[in-house]
């Protein structure tokens, strides 16, 4: 057996209990150690009109090593923010299949600044891909990603340079597909993602989208996966698992997981079951921290179809959520007089309290220029909010966690 495959035997993957049974419960795997036992494999779905055949779950560089080789042979064979390797720190699981086997994406962010605030530059960015292969010796790169995109419908017609900076590096054979990761931008002015996207659908190349969604989220970005889907770009869910990480902390939530009706799923499972039966839904990415999370994805997108359990478990998840959990919508900023970053904000607790990425978290908040103390308590963004979250008395305390 050979020494990723010791990192990785079922008897780690099953160590912590609970959750970790449940999982491989999900999977169709047994709890007890098994050093032999196959981990289950992902379904596969097509990344768009790339043609690349990817599995549901995505992988990222800051997934830790023990976890990556069993990835690799659940299927995970896309990696999200590749550029972060180089030849030294690839991981050997990835490195030693063909090369044509697995795709590495690179993500290039605006230059001069932060993504409110940056530019597109198109020499930089050609540079930074040339940089970052020649320290990773990969080759290419199968996908460049627009990291946060553009600011609005107009900034996409007027700001070119990513794209020109793309079609050089593909031209020279170091990259092949074009893909965007785009979040809301009407807290500066601009566009909500799902406008610019359509909007990049009929008039820019790209081939694969990234944006925020999870359940309960805003009929738009339904209507948005639909589209892409008719139009053949690929669909990549992120932020996904609104209140999880959160709940999971939350004695008394844990207490209402013992009502038989929710036996046999978790609102982790639940989710990911939720996000895979969308069929034009192309992958997920979601943040995974240790073994029992990502048994407990894997085991959910290979269960059978969504369940009533897993319903009664969202209905229970999204109860717990309300006036609680900000579902990133972005509805409230463009009432706010004060012109606050409130969806950022609130993303930023996200970190902190369903991430457990404190350090993340305040590192974030530090940069906004107008932070939550800027909140004059108007309440005139109130009534956008479909989580009835009072908004105010939550920038308050979200200001107290990471100020």
């Amino acid at each position: 057996m050979s020494h990723d495959a010791q990192d990785l035997s079922r008897r780690d993957m099953m160590r912590i209990g609970a959750t970790g049974a449940a999982a491989a419960g999900l999977a169709g795997l047994p709890a007890a150690a098994d050093d032999k036992a196959e981990p289950a494999r992902l379904p596969v779905r097509r990344y768009g009109r790339t043609g690349l055949e990817i599995g549901w779950l995505t992988g990222a560089s800051d997934w830790t090593k023990e976890i990556i080789p069993r990835a690799v042979a659940a299927g995970v064979n896309y990696w999200h923010k590749a550029q972060a390797w180089n030849a030294n720190t690839l991981p050997p699981a990835i490195k030693r299949q063909p090369r044509e086997s697995y795709y590495l994406e690179c993500v290039v962010d605006r230059v001069g600044g932060d993504h409110s605030h940056g530019r597109i530059d198109e020499e930089e960015h050609y540079q930074f891909v040339k940089r970052r292969l020649k320290d990773a010796g990969v080759g290419y790169y199968d996908v460049y990603k627009f990291h946060f995109g553009y600011h609005s419908v107009e900034d996409a017609k007027q700001n070119t340079g990513m794209v020109r900076a793309f079609e050089r590096l593909k031209k020279e054979g170091l990259v092949k597909y074009l893909a965007i990761s785009q979040h809301h931008y009407n807290a500066i002015g601009g566009d909500m993602a799902w406008e610019i996207l359509a909007y990049l659908a009929d008039n820019r190349p790209y081939d694969a989208t990234q944006f925020f969604y999870t359940y309960g989220d805003r009929k738009e970005v339904g209507e948005w996966i639909d589209l892409a889907k008719k139009k053949d770009i690929a669909t990549v869910a992120m932020k996904t698992m609104g209140g999880v990480g959160r709940a999971a902390q939350d004695g008394k939530f844990q207490k209402l997981l013992a009502d038989p009706k929710y036996q046999g799923t978790t609102p982790a499972a639940a989710m990911v079951k939720w996000l895979r039966s969308n069929q034009n839904l192309t992958a997920a990415m979601i943040a995974t921290k240790n073994f029992d999370q990502f048994e407990e994805n894997v085991g959910a997108a290979v269960a059978v179809a969504l369940e009533p359990r897993d319903r009664a478990m969202l209905a229970l998840l999204a109860d717990y959520n309300k006036g609680l959990t900000c579902l990133l919508c972005a509805q409230c900023v463009a009432s706010c007089p004060e012109h606050i970053a409130i969806s950022d904000i609130f993303r930023y607790d996200r970190y902190a309290h369903d991430y457990h990425e404190l350090g993340r978290a305040r590192g974030e908040y530090s940069t906004l220029a107008r932070n939550a103390t800027s909140c004059v308590g108007c309440g005139d963004c109130l009534p956008a909010c479909p989580q009835e979250i009072d908004i105010a008395a939550k920038l308050k305390e979200v200001h107290n966690l990471l100020g």
